[in-house]
């Protein structure tokens, strides 16, 4: 399933930093959680890999978690924009390996290092 242009847009940015519009009424939000939405980790992870995938020029799928941590909740109604930075991305083999960050209005709300193939 993707979820670019259905939970998310992308409204600017570049390779390193994506900036993300999130849809707080996409049917997601209204099972994660009702009143309350936060995305869940699941679609954290499709995010940047369906970035990532734009970026390299083919198709990704997590392969492995090195490294996730959620440090708040991401909230599509209290931070509907959002960063992605993918400050180390390694493409140079069948894998491609990335690390970064998620913030809104400057705040940290995830830290990741991931493998997809």
């Amino acid at each position: 399933m993707t979820l670019q242009n259905e939970m998310f847009t992308v409204v600017g940015g570049d390779t390193g930093t994506v900036h993300l519009r999130l849809n707080a009424d996409h049917v997601i939000y209204r099972a994660h959680f009702p009143g309350n939405p936060i995305t869940p980790g699941v679609c954290i992870v499709q995010m940047i890999a369906e970035l990532l995938s734009q970026q390299v020029g083919r198709r990704l799928a997590l392969s492995k978690i090195v490294n996730l941590k959620f440090v708040s909740t991401i909230s599509p109604i209290e931070h509907p924009l959002i960063d992605i930075n993918m400050s180390a991305v390694d493409n140079s083999d069948a894998e491609c390996k990335v690390k970064g960050t998620i913030t809104a209005e400057g705040e940290l709300k995830t830290k990741f290092s991931l493998i997809l193939v």
